[in-house]
C-alpha cells in the first residue's frame, strides 16, 4: 500500500500530461481544419484573379481560316550568327534579317495612325537595347505588285531566353527564341487585330554561321502566336498582340558533356566504392578516402553550378552529386565504426572483428552501387 501511495503523484503527472497532449492535439486539429478551409478559399480567390489577369502566349492554330479583309502581315527571318550564349544570365546574341510584307489595307491603317515601317514590329525578348541594332535596310518600303509592300530589317542584339530547361543538364537541349511582335497599339486586337503569319517564301531560317559552339543545331521553326498581356496599361482592356517566334533548338554534345562532368564524378565514386576493399585493419587509410572524396565532390559541384543560374529544382547531375554525398558520408560512418571496433577488440578477437568488418563493407558496396545506379536511372527518367 505504501508503494502504491509513493507512485500516485507520478501517475497523476502522467495522466495530466496525457490530457494536456490530447487537448493540444484537438486544438491543433481544429486550427488545422480552419486554416485549411481559409487557405482553400484564398487559393480559389487567388486562382480566379490570376486567371483573369494572367499573361498568356498561345499558338495560332494552323487550321484557322481568315476573312478576306483580314489584316495580315507576312514575316520572314534569317539568322546569320548565334554566339555568346550565357546560361547564367539566360541570354545569347544573334545577328540577322527580318522582312515583312503587307497589303494595302494594312498600309492604309499605318498612314491613318502615323505608323512608320520601323514601328510595325519589335523584338520582344531583346535585352541591352543600348547596345543593339534593329533598323530598316531601306528608308522606305518597296512597293510590290498587287498593292503590296515589302520592308527588310537588320538586327544585331542580345536576347533573353525564357525556354531553357536544365533538368537533364548537362545532356539537355537549349531552346533559343527570337520573338517578333506587333508593336503599334492600334494594331492590337482591341482595334484592328493585325496578325503576323509566316511568309510563304520563308523556307530557311539559319545562315551558314548559325552554329553554336559546344552544341549542334537540332531544329528550327518559325510559328505564329498570340500574346495576351496581363496588364491593361492604364485602360480597361488586356491587349493581345500577334507575334512570330523563331525557336532554334540546340543539343549539347553527349560525349563532351560526359567527359567534362559525368566521367570525373564516376571516377570519384569508383574510388569511394572501392575503398571498402582496403583491409579493415588499416583504419587511418580507410577514413581518409571518404572525407577526401566529399571535399572533391563539393568543389566539382560548385564548379558545375558556376555555369548555371540559380534553379528551383535539381538537375540530373545534381541528383548524382546528392547520392554521391550520401554514399561518401555513409562510408565514413561505416569506417568510423569499423576502426573503433577493431581498435577496441582484444588481440585474440581481432581476426573475427576484421572478418565482420569486411562482410559489412561488402554489403555496403553492393547496396551503394545499386542505389547510385537506381538514382541515376530514376533521375534520367523523371527529367
Amino acid at each position: 500500500m505504501k508503494r502504491t501511495d509513493e507512485f500516485r503523484p507520478v501517475r497523476g503527472l502522467v495522466t495530466g500530461a496525457r490530457l494536456c497532449v490530447l487537448l493540444l492535439a484537438v486544438v491543433l486539429a481544429g486550427f488545422s481544419c480552419f486554416q485549411r478551409e481559409l487557405d482553400t478559399d484564398l487559393r480559389e480567390e487567388t486562382a480566379l484573379l490570376l486567371e483573369r489577369d494572367r499573361e498568356s502566349i498561345v499558338p495560332l492554330p494552323s487550321t484557322k481560316e481568315f476573312a478576306e479583309d483580314a489584316l495580315i502581315v507576312y514575316a520572314g527571318i534569317l539568322v546569320d550568327k548565334v554566339y555568346e550564349l550565357s546560361l547564367v544570365s539566360r541570354t545569347f546574341s544573334a545577328d540577322g534579317y527580318i522582312w515583312l510584307e503587307w497589303p494595302s489595307s494594312v498600309h492604309d491603317l499605318m498612314e491613318k495612325n502615323g505608323i512608320e515601317p520601323r514601328d510595325i514590329v519589335r523584338l520582344a525578348n531583346r535585352v541591352e537595347i543600348w547596345d543593339s541594332l534593329f533598323e530598316p535596310v531601306t528608308a522606305e518600303p518597296r512597293m510590290l505588285s498587287g498593292g503590296r509592300y515589302y520592308q527588310r530589317y537588320r538586327f544585331s542584339s542580345r536576347f533573353y531566353d525564357d525556354e531553357i530547361e536544365f533538368r537533364t543538364d548537362p545532356f539537355g537541349e537549349v531552346n533559343l527564341p527570337v520573338i517578333v511582335e506587333v508593336a503599334a497599339p492600334s494594331m492590337s486586337d482591341k482595334y484592328a487585330e493585325v496578325l503576323l503569319l509566316p511568309h510563304h517564301h520563308a523556307n530557311g531560317f539559319m545562315g551558314r554561321s548559325g552554329s553554336l559552339s559546344g552544341y549542334r543545331l537540332n531544329s528550327s521553326s518559325f510559328e505564329p502566336y498570340l500574346h495576351r498581356y496581363s496588364s491593361r496599361f492604364g485602360s480597361w482592356y488586356h491587349p493581345t498582340f500577334s507575334q512570330m517566334r523563331l525557336e532554334m533548338v540546340y543539343q549539347a554534345d553527349y560525349w563532351s558533356a560526359f567527359v567534362n562532368w559525368v566521367f570525373p564524378l564516376l571516377i570519384i565514386m569508383a574510388v569511394v566504392l572501392l575503398s571498402p576493399s582496403v583491409a579493415g585493419s588499416l583504419g587511418d587509410v580507410r577514413l581518409a578516402i571518404p572525407s577526401t572524396a566529399l571535399l572533391t565532390l563539393i568543389f566539382l559541384q560548385q564548379s558545375y553550378h558556376d555555369e548555371l543560374p540559380p534553379l528551383p529544382y535539381l538537375t540530373f547531375l545534381d541528383e548524382l552529386f546528392a547520392v554521391g554525398y550520401a554514399i561518401a558520408l555513409g562510408l565514413f560512418g561505416l569506417f568510423t565504426w569499423g576502426t573503433n571496433a577493431y581498435a577496441q577488440a582484444e588481440d585474440k578477437d581481432k581476426s573475427a572483428v576484421a572478418r565482420r568488418i569486411d562482410r559489412a563493407d561488402l554489403v555496403f558496396q553492393l547496396i551503394s552501387v545499386l542505389i547510385f545506379v537506381g538514382v541515376g536511372v530514376g533521375a534520367w527518367v523523371r527529367s
